[in-house]
């Protein structure tokens, strides 16, 4: 698949059969996205009443173009499909992503007979088609935004979405906009009735902007080829898998024409292919923002926290997950020890930083720790201090700093991940996940799951 599906997401031309005049016709919203995102690619309209809509020309036929688009996208009535299909092989253009609905998904007879057809032209005329029943594609990197619905744009980078439904990927870019998860390529799959997550999988493994690969899935028509494919990729593939109930497998095949999978044969199937399965939406976000933290390289943890009860519930996390906590070592714990303020809490792994009254002290304390080859990473939990609070209670202002700056200049001098679990009020939160590059966790259990899932990777990693 390498260069093969190039133009869904880097094409210099684009032609959209669908897009109107009238203010109101749903395609212009694509036009719109691709504004926003900073297209700068040649984009065409084509349809009966020709004209303009955002700048763009609209012509009545694909013929009187003035030149051969690369990409065509068919936002149309289902029935005129076909017939589009066929005009766009006549002309040279393979690579199609059809937005229209009314196809297999609806269960109905004309449906299923449309998607027949598609189908059968698609194969007959060698069309790469995407779709139908999505939103077609994304590339944060081109400014390619090709959904008919307003899609914020998330920071550019190099995670790749790929996603079943066009409202579950809607929704899942709006949050990467918001906790500044870096996006590269996205592909809503609609109905897979042509081109569908293997083919996409091949092609975003080979693909050198793209560093980490998630995966919103309702059904896997083809698992075995899946598995096959992540077993062959050498970067993390992140899966949330719905429809694993007889409600959700109901609705599934209602909304995509979803088949029904055995979920328990998947779960041990996607563990052997190396698949990291991630149990919600927000999870699989977060799984791939954590990929962005340095590679972890050993099981060794060191673990932080502000009191003993936090730290006993990281350690049982710990345990859970496998970790080896090593001690802390001799010399480090002597030198700081000198520096406590009351002397009782002895320096051991899980660390109780509460008798260290001093910011820098704990930063430097952590850092030498850190850097030490008894430790492959590190979990902290800290409490986000006020500082309109701090002012009635003096005593604590010597703790108070840039907790998530501090965070991301140790990550960035040690080389080693960190997973850092912030207890902060919920109207900060979002300005400190976007000003961080790396996940800020709201809980242990998050941040040590992440964790894990990374030390697995890696490891499998280091078998192939």
């Amino acid at each position: 698949m390498k260069g093969k599906l190039d133009n869904f997401f880097q094409a210099g031309t684009v032609v959209i059969f669908g897009l109107s005049p009238n203010p109101q016709n749903l395609g212009r919203n694509i036009l719109m996205n691709c504004k926003r995102w900073g297209y700068s690619g040649k984009i065409f309209g084509i349809s009966p009443q020709a004209g303009e809509s955002e700048g763009v020309k609209i012509y009545k036929a694909l013929a009187d173009l003035p030149e051969k688009p690369e990409l065509a996208v068919i936002f149309t009535r289902a029935a005129l499909v076909p017939d589009i299909l066929l005009d766009c092989a006549n002309h040279g253009i393979s690579q199609v992503a059809v937005s229209s609905a009314g196809f297999e998904e609806t269960g109905r007879p004309e449906g299923i007979e449309l998607s027949r057809k598609v189908k059968a032209i698609c194969k007959q005329k060698g069309i790469d088609m995407v779709g139908p029943n999505g939103i077609a594609t994304a590339n944060t990197q081109t400014g390619m935004g090709l959904a008919f619905v307003p899609l914020a744009k998330p920071p550019t980078g190099k995670i790749a979405l790929l996603s079943q439904s066009g409202g579950v990927g809607t929704v899942t870019i709006a949050q990467m906009e918001i906790d500044a998860v870096p996006l590269g390529k996205f592909v809503s799959l609609g109905n897979k009735t042509v081109l569908d997550e293997v083919d996409f999988l091949d092609y975003l493994a080979q693909d050198p902007e793209t560093e980490v690969i998630c995966c919103f899935l309702e059904d896997l028509r083809r698992g075995r080829e899946f598995l096959e494919s992540a077993k062959r990729c050498r970067k993390p593939v992140i899966v949330f898998k719905a429809g694993v109930t007889p409600y959700g497998e109901a609705a599934a095949s209602s909304h995509t024409a979803a088949l029904k999978n055995d979920e328990e044969v998947m779960d041990c199937a996607f563990r052997q292919a190396g698949v990291i399965r991630a149990k919600s939406l927000a999870e699989m976000m977060t799984l791939a923002k954590a990929f962005s933290l340095p590679p972890m390289k050993g099981n060794r943890l060191l673990v932080l926290s502000p009191s003993g009860g936090l730290g006993v519930v990281m350690s049982d996390l710990a345990w859970k997950y496998g970790f080896e906590l090593p001690p802390i070592p001799k010399e480090l714990a002597e030198k700081y020890s000198e520096r406590r303020r009351a002397g009782v809490i002895e320096f051991q792994n899980p660390l109780d930083f509460g008798d260290l009254y001093s910011a820098e002290m704990q930063k430097n304390f952590l850092r030498e720790l850190l850097a030490r080859d008894e430790f492959d990473a590190a979990v902290m939990a800290y409490i986000y201090r006020d500082p309109e609070t701090l002012k009635f209670y003096m005593s604590l202002n010597q703790l108070q700093r840039d907790l998530v700056a501090e965070f991301i200049e140790t990550v960035e001098t040690i080389k080693k991940p960190v997973g850092l679990i912030l207890a902060m009020p919920y109207r900060l939160r979002e300005s400190a996940q976007a000003c961080s590059q790396y996940p800020v966790f709201d809980n242990p259990e998050t941040a040590l799951a992440c964790l894990a899932a990374m030390r697995d990777y890696y490891q499998r990693v280091k078998r192939k």
